[in-house]
């Protein structure tokens, strides 16, 4: 079974994307912050992180740039309304508000990637 963390400070968000991912045969696990997703990576492997640009405490980008530095493999969704250009490699910008199946679109094309 495939492995999501969902990273976002809005406990809305986590949970419904918990309950989409969950219904979809996915395992899910959430975190409030980028420094809660890094603890969580240390005892879980997923393998993807969907996670929100805007938070508090670790933004999405700093995030990003420390998931590369320990799990450069791990594809990476990231979520916000206001970031705009080309995100780096292995990394997918989903512009929000998300459609969900856009969103599952995406997360289905990473895990076949």
């Amino acid at each position: 079974m495939k492995q999501i963390l969902v990273v976002d400070d809005e406990p809305v968000i986590r949970e419904v994307l918990t309950a989409l991912f969950a219904g979809e045969g996915y395992a899910v696990l959430t975190a409030s912050d980028g420094l809660a997703a890094l603890e969580a990576m240390e005892t879980a492997a997923p393998d993807l992180v969907i996670a929100d640009i805007i938070m508090p405490r670790l933004d999405g980008w700093g995030l990003l740039s420390r998931l590369r530095e320990r799990y450069a493999e791990t594809p990476v969704i990231l979520l916000s309304a206001t970031f705009r250009g080309n995100p780096p490699d292995r990394v997918v910008f989903v512009a929000k508000p998300f459609d969900i199946d856009h969103l599952l679109a995406v997360v289905e094309r990473m895990f076949l990637a």
